[in-house]
C-alpha cells in the first residue's frame, strides 16, 4: 500500500466546511474511477502535544489518501497532471482553498509490521 500525506493550511476566508465538501467531492471521485483506495478526513492538528515535534512546520490541517500499490498513485498522479476531467476540476477547486501545501508519499510492505 501507499500513502499520501498532505498538511497544509486554509486561505484567508476559505470556511472549513466548503473544504471538507471539496475534500468529500475529490475523494469520492478518486474512489469512484480506482485512483485511490481510501482516505481520513481532513483533520485539525493537536497543538501543543508532545506527540507533535514538528516545528518546522506550523501547518494546521492533514489528510491522507491510500492507494492499492505505487501503479495506482502514478495512474491517480497521471489523471491530475492532465487535467482529466471532472477529476482534474474537483482538484483545482480543492487546491484553490489551501495554502502551503506539503505532501509526502510513502510505502508499507503487505505483511510489514514494526
Amino acid at each position: 500500500m501507499h500513502q499520501l500525506l498532505n498538511i497544509f493550511d486554509l486561505k484567508p476566508g476559505v470556511r472549513r466546511e466548503k473544504l471538507n465538501r471539496a475534500w468529500d467531492a475529490f475523494i469520492s471521485h478518486l474512489m469512484e474511477t480506482d485512483l485511490a483506495v481510501s482516505s481520513s478526513p481532513v483533520m485539525d492538528r493537536t497543538r501543543p502535544s508532545g506527540f507533535d515535534t514538528d516545528e518546522e512546520r506550523g501547518h494546521a490541517f492533514m489528510a491522507v489518501i491510500s492507494f492499492r500499490d505505487k501503479a495506482q498513485a502514478d495512474a491517480a498522479w497521471d489523471a491530475i497532471e492532465t487535467r482529466a476531467e471532472p477529476l482534474g476540476r474537483l482538484h483545482r477547486s480543492l487546491f484553490a482553498m489551501v495554502h502551503d501545501p506539503v505532501f509526502t508519499f510513502w510505502s508499507v510492505e503487505e505483511g510489514q509490521r514494526s
